[in-house]
């Protein structure tokens, strides 16, 4: 399947009910991780560690790159919104960093998630996003030299990514048992 098909298949899923609902339940999924389990190390407060990233691995494999774009997005803003009502803290580069995070994970995972897949994935994404994306715009907000961040981001972010390919690898594995779920691809 070429890259305009899958982008082209992945946004008429979001015209059908069955994964809109699908979509909906892993973005309020998304929402409640985002809110409750993501955490700043104490000795390094510009690293969020969290699993918020597990419903946007499921809707990339199950409905490719435009669905988890608009769970990752939403995700995003919508935990900051209401985890914080009273302080708007939005980072418009942030947001943007986990859109095109859910858009590589929904074009290497969409429909065939083996663990090669699932590590070249999370290594795209470290490597085009969380590393250099995510850390020019803490750099411009914190004012910390941008390889200085870097590498400290590194340090917690490497060995975190191998955590999240294992979890996911098994999540992946746990949804293709789900028979509910093949029938509404």
């Amino acid at each position: 399947m070429s890259i305009s098909e899958m982008f082209k298949k992945s946004s008429q899923n979001l015209s059908k009910i069955a994964p809109l609902c699908v979509c909906s339940m892993m973005l309020a999924l998304r929402i409640v991780l985002g809110m409750f389990t993501n955490f700043t190390l104490s000795f390094m407060p510009f690293v969020k560690i969290g699993f918020s990233f597990l419903p946007i691995v499921i809707v990339a494999y199950l409905y490719g790159p435009v669905c988890a774009a608009v769970v990752s997005g939403a995700g995003d803003i919508l935990s900051i919104v209401l985890s914080n009502p009273t302080s708007f803290s939005i980072m418009p580069g942030i947001t943007l960093c986990y859109v095109l995070e859910g858009i590589i994970l929904g074009v290497v995972l969409y429909n065939q998630a083996s663990l090669k897949r699932i590590i070249l994935a999370f290594v795209l994404a470290l490597v085009l996003c969380r590393l250099p994306l995510n850390t020019l715009v803490l750099h411009f907000m914190m004012g910390i030299p941008y390889f200085e961040l870097m590498f400290y981001r590194a340090v917690i972010l490497v060995p975190f990514a191998v955590v999240e390919v294992f979890i996911s690898f098994g999540i992946i594995r746990a949804v293709d048992r789900v028979p509910m779920l093949k029938k509404i691809r």
